[in-house]
């Protein structure tokens, strides 16, 4: 999460938790098979596709990260319900504090998978489409000051989701068109 120093971000990244090599790189998506940068490139959500961008994200281009999660592990199959929720409350404390401390300047959430927007709901989500997601579904203790927010659900870019190319760029390129319109 970009500290409250930072410039104001208008799009947050969220992840379920860091990969083992992200946590030693320190940096967000930094494993090689991951195709997260080569996504918002592609998208045309940014230029360049080093994973050290995300250095320079809050400054160059409005953007930060963040993770329901914060254990590193490179195994999302041993992140059990229970860690999403007790890290449910902590991740949208986190989420509100920046929130308000950016002054209305965030814009969107960005889920870079289905599972960790799904984890927040009691019972879980059944079923979520990639893209915009309605302002009127929104998780239980979901923060007030995020209810302006736009939520976007985008395919997760690792190299082990299952997933055509045209499927896995298209909601990314839909929020590239949404960002630039501002």
């Amino acid at each position: 999460m970009p500290s409250s120093g930072s410039p104001p971000c208008h799009s947050i990244f969220v992840g379920h938790n860091p990969s083992m090599h992200t946590w030693e790189t320190g940096h967000y998506y930094a494993n090689p098979s991951n195709r997260f940068w080569r996504l918002l490139e592609e998208s045309g959500i940014i230029d360049g596709n080093d994973p050290k961008l995300d250095d320079v994200m809050v400054e160059n281009f409005g953007f930060g990260f963040c993770d329901v999660i914060e254990t590193p592990g490179n195994d999302a199959n041993m992140i059990s319900r229970r860690d999403f929720t007790q890290n449910a409350p902590s991740f949208l404390k986190r989420i509100d504090n920046y929130a308000l401390s950016m002054n209305g300047t965030l814009k969107r959430i960005c889920f870079v998978g289905k599972r960790q927007w799904k984890q927040l709901f009691h019972p879980i989500l059944a079923h979520c489409n990639h893209g915009k997601q309605s302002h009127e579904h929104r998780p239980p203790n979901w923060p007030d000051s995020l209810n302006g927010i736009d939520v976007w659900i985008l395919p997760s870019p690792s190299g082990r989701a299952v997933l055509s190319n045209e499927d896995r760029v298209s909601p990314y390129h839909d929020l590239a068109c949404e960002i630039h319109s501002f």
